[in-house]
C-alpha cells in the first residue's frame, strides 16, 4: 500500500494561485514582511537589490525624479499607513457628539482620533470592508459651556470636561452580506 504525501496547510509562496497570494500579500504590514513571506531563505537579499536601481523595474516616480537609489522603502512604507485602517484626527463638533442642544461649546469643534483608511483591499473574498474601531477610550476634554438659565434671559457660563470616544486602535472587519 503506497500512502500519499501530505499536502501543507499552507502552500509556498511559489504554489499558490495569484488570488492567494495576493490575499496573503495584503495582510503583511511593511515591505520586509512582504520580502520574508516570498523568500524566507533570501528576503535579506532581495531587500538590498531593491536598493540597486535597475530601468526595468523602477517606478516612473524614480526614473523622473532622477533618484540616485533604488526605490525609498521609508516612503512606501509611509503611503501603506497613510491609506491603511488605521486611527486618524477628525473633527467632530461637540454638540453633536455629545447629543446635546439645549447648550453651546466652546470650542465647538474637537479634533478625536477616529478610525478610517482604506480597508477596501482587505480580501479579494470579502464584499463589504470597513474600518472599524478595535479599541476605543474616553478622553476628557475641558470646554466652556454656555447655558441659559430657566428664565431664558441669562447665560451661565462654566467650565467643564466633556468625554469623547477615540480609537485607539482600527480593524478591517469583512461582512459578506450581499444582500
Amino acid at each position: 500500500r503506497v500512502s500519499e504525501p501530505e499536502t501543507p496547510a499552507v502552500l509556498p509562496p511559489s504554489q499558490q494561485g495569484m488570488e492567494d497570494l495576493s490575499e496573503a500579500v495584503a495582510a503583511l504590514s511593511t515591505v520586509e514582511e512582504v520580502m520574508k513571506y516570498l523568500e524566507p531563505e533570501r528576503w535579506q537579499v532581495d531587500m538590498e537589490e531593491l536598493y540597486k536601481p535597475t530601468w526595468h523595474v523602477l517606478g516612473k516616480s524614480f526614473i523622473h525624479n532622477k533618484k540616485a537609489r533604488g526605490a525609498d522603502l521609508n516612503l512606501l512604507r509611509e503611503d501603506v499607513r497613510l491609506y491603511s485602517c488605521t486611527p486618524r484626527n477628525f473633527s467632530v463638533s461637540v454638540r453633536e457628539e455629545l447629543k446635546r442642544t439645549d447648550v453651546i461649546f466652546w470650542p465647538i469643534c474637537l479634533l478625536v482620533k477616529r478610525c478610517g483608511g482604506n480597508c477596501a483591499c482587505c480580501s479579494h473574498r470579502c464584499y463589504d470592508c470597513q474600518c472599524v474601531p478595535a479599541r476605543t477610550t474616553k478622553k476628557y476634554h475641558e470646554v466652556l459651556l454656555l447655558k441659559y438659565r430657566s428664565g431664558g434671559r441669562v447665560l451661565q457660563k462654566s467650565m467643564t470636561d466633556v468625554a469623547l470616544d477615540h480609537h485607539e486602535e482600527c480593524a478591517c472587519v469583512c461582512r459578506d452580506d450581499r444582500d
